[in-house]
């Protein structure tokens, strides 16, 4: 009796797993840069009062950065400490724009590979921590306007950007932090858990 019993449940479970298929696994994404975690993407901002400048940006990236600034504010922990009109030595993030070939050693429209990135982050300035821990000091943001082409486009750009220099890496969960063409212009709760559980 015992027997047939397992046997019948192991039946009820094949019929039930027969008709599932496997889902993408859900990958949550990194925070921060170690010297043990080599992989990880971005070392995180050195502190809570994030002061940016994007001076040199066009009219329409302008919009999107300050959207992007207002949505880290409202949707985490750190505060947006101000607008510098020029990028000082407190100024944490500084963006700029431009029709990019060859830059930085990355591959834009009209690079000799073939390949286009859209945009990308890099810190200038790394200070490095005890504990193998690395935070950015300075940030640079860059966005290839031959790839902003809408508003939805230069939003979810611009606050995939500013989430990488603050030290948040790539996901697939609904989140701006996706790559590809999501449209997504907020962060996921997963994003401000990271960045709340920082600051």
């Amino acid at each position: 009796m015992r027997k047939s019993a397992l046997a019948l449940a192991f039946a009820i479970v094949a019929s039930l797993s027969a008709g599932v298929t496997a889902a993408t696994p859900v990958v949550a994404n990194t925070f921060g840069f170690y010297a043990y975690h080599p992989t990880w993407c971005c070392p995180k901002t050195d502190n809570r009062d994030v002061y940016w400048n994007g001076s040199t940006l066009t009219s329409n990236m302008i919009t999107a950065a300050d959207y992007g600034m207002a949505n880290l504010d409202y949707q985490t922990d750190l505060r947006i400490g101000g607008y510098d009109s020029t990028a000082g030595t407190h100024t944490d993030l500084v963006m700029y724009d431009a029709y990019y070939t060859d830059y930085w050693g990355k591959d834009w429209d009209g690079s000799s590979t073939g390949v286009n990135i859209t945009a990308t982050t890099k810190c200038v300035r790394v200070l490095a921590q005890i504990g193998g821990e690395y935070l950015c000091d300075r940030a640079e943001l860059r966005f290839d306007l031959a790839d902003m082409t809408s508003s939805t486009v230069r939003k979810k750009t611009a606050c995939h950007e500013i989430g990488h220099a603050i030290g948040l890496g790539h996901t697939n969960l609904t989140s701006c932090m996706k790559q590809g063409t999501s449209t997504t212009q907020t962060y996921s709760s997963h994003d401000r858990s990271h960045v709340n559980g920082a600051w």
